[in-house]
């Protein structure tokens, strides 16, 4: 991607709704998981929202995952279950007044790894 079309990206995914930033960044989270695993799409968001592995786990709490349920896996990373990853991101919205922004960093950041381009 260029540039030129990470700018144009961004800026269409910032004219979004709330709601639909968010759905938009589930749809990435399950899929990066499925095409890179797990613990890579963890590292990505936390990377993209200044999360260490205690504040994943918070905002995955606060966002309604399944207490007890992020760990580390046998590669080292953090782990959640795939489907229960979008926790984090109402989590995210709870916990962080800039949680927008970094939603859309994550979406312009990973966009390569969507099966789709909105």
């Amino acid at each position: 991607m260029t540039v030129s079309d990470s700018r144009s990206y961004r800026s269409m995914v910032e004219a979004q709704s709330d709601q639909q930033i968010d759905t938009w960044a589930a749809d990435l989270f399950i899929d990066f998981a499925k095409r890179k695993g797990v613990g890579t799409a963890i590292a990505a968001f936390c990377a993209v929202s200044g999360l260490d592995a205690k504040g994943f786990q918070r905002a995955f709490l606060v966002g309604g995952g399944p207490d007890h349920m992020v760990g580390i896996d046998t590669a080292g990373e953090l782990a959640a279950p795939i489907f229960e990853l979008p926790r984090a991101i109402s989590g995210l919205r709870r916990i962080d007044p800039d949680a927008r922004r970094k939603l859309v960093g994550f979406l312009v950041g990973q966009r390569e790894v969507m099966s789709y381009t909105p």
